[in-house]
């Protein structure tokens, strides 16, 4: 019975953000160690209730109604499902503090069970802070704080804003995001995979995201525009689409930078981009652990990011990218100048990210930590001694 749950609200293979995809990293990690792995997610129109994706059991419970309802129906749904499967598991892994991880507290409460819930942001946009913003929120928090056996913070930020929510330091652990370093490294040189996109001879960005407020995208577009009569060959890629994009299409032409900017919308692998690119761009207000960043770092990019969230742990403080202040258009038009125009310091800043994302935030270390965590918390919950595998 030392089988594991994973509960996320959305799951591949529908579009995901950062902590979705890192769900599913770790679930496929896990499953390939050995583990018996379960993932609950939300229904989805035209997807199954049950289904087999990349060797894992993806479980839709029924869900009806709109807004508040529909919360409340996947929550019991979840509730159920959780009870139908209670012989097969141990541990709830819940991503992210919102209903997913409410249904694995209750569930858990009933059915004897441990509780793991990993949080994916701070500030503003994090976990904490939009959840302390309504009632609901601040009541699921309470019952967090209560019945979670662990949290996992990613960064720093988190961990204090777990602490400040009452949570006691033995119950809080630092993990990661993890990334499998392999799988992003270049298949081709530079030159041609930038020869396939039509950009050869051109200094390549690539932002890979949300287009949303939180990314804070004006004042990259604006730095853009600055460093172009310095380094004319700069040419933007930005990957991903979101509320923002009409307005950042528009600012790029008002600004008279449109042949320099490509919207490539949502991309369902971004490695032919990353292959083709010279400097990755996250001008972030906030972030916990960038997946984007992990994957451009593992790529051999040279990075600029804003020192928010997790981006200073994972650059090594600075020794392997560069670290700028959030919305400072001057700092960030004099760094892509100066990298636009030093092809040997981006080979340097790339081949030193590399080789630090291999050696601290590959699978095989983070997994190791939360098998860890795993076997902890396995035995506690029999007496000591950790049960044989089961499915």
């Amino acid at each position: 019975m030392n089988g594991v749950v994973m509960l996320v609200n959305e799951f591949p293979p529908i579009p995901t953000g950062g902590a979705e995809r890192q769900a599913e990293r770790l679930a496929v990690h896990l499953k390939d160690k050995g583990w018996p792995i379960w993932v609950i997610t939300r229904r989805v129109d035209g997807l199954p209730a049950h289904e087999q994706y990349r060797g894992l059991e993806i479980i839709r419970p029924l869900t009806a109604g709109f807004g508040k309802l529909k919360t409340v129906t996947f929550v019991l749904g979840t509730m159920l499902t959780l009870w139908k499967l209670r012989s097969k598991y141990s541990i709830l892994h819940a991503h992210l503090v919102f209903g997913p991880a409410f249904a694995a507290i209750l569930a858990a409460r009933f059915l004897g069970k441990r509780v793991i819930v990993k949080l994916g942001n701070s500030g503003e946009f994090g976990d904490v802070e939009t959840s302390r913003r309504t009632l609901r929120g601040r009541v699921r928090l309470a019952m967090l704080r209560k019945w979670t056996d662990v949290f996992i913070a990613l960064d720093d930020s988190i961990y204090n804003e777990i602490l400040s929510l009452g949570v006691e330091p033995e119950r809080i652990r630092r993990i990661s995001n993890g990334i499998d370093a392999g799988n992003f490294a270049p298949t081709k040189t530079r030159s041609d995979a930038k020869s396939k996109l039509g950009l050869l001879n051109k200094v390549v960005l690539i932002y890979v995201g949300r287009l949303a407020p939180q990314k804070s995208l004006p004042v990259l577009l604006e730095a853009l525009q600055n460093s172009l009569p310095a380094c004319p060959s700069l040419h933007l890629l930005l990957i991903g689409d979101g509320s923002e994009r009409a307005a950042l299409e528009e600012q790029a032409k008002h600004l008279g930078i449109e042949e320099h900017v490509s919207f490539l919308g949502n991309q369902t692998d971004v490695r032919t981009y990353l292959n083709a690119a010279d400097i990755f761009v996250l001008p972030s207000k906030a972030e916990g652990i960038s997946n984007a960043l992990l994957e451009a770092m593992s790529a051999g990019l040279a990075c600029v990011v804003t020192k928010v969230g997790g981006n200073f742990e994972i650059l090594n403080s600075g020794r392997c990218g560069v670290l700028l202040p959030a919305g400072d258009v001057s700092a960030w038009s004099k760094s892509l100048t100066e990298l636009g125009n030093d092809p040997e310091k981006c080979r340097a800043l790339g081949d030193a990210a590399q080789t630090h994302v291999r050696s601290h935030f590959d699978f095989s270390v983070v997994g190791s930590l939360y098998e860890n965590l795993y076997d902890e918390l396995l035995r506690d919950a029999w007496g000591g001694v950790t049960p044989p595998l089961q499915y």
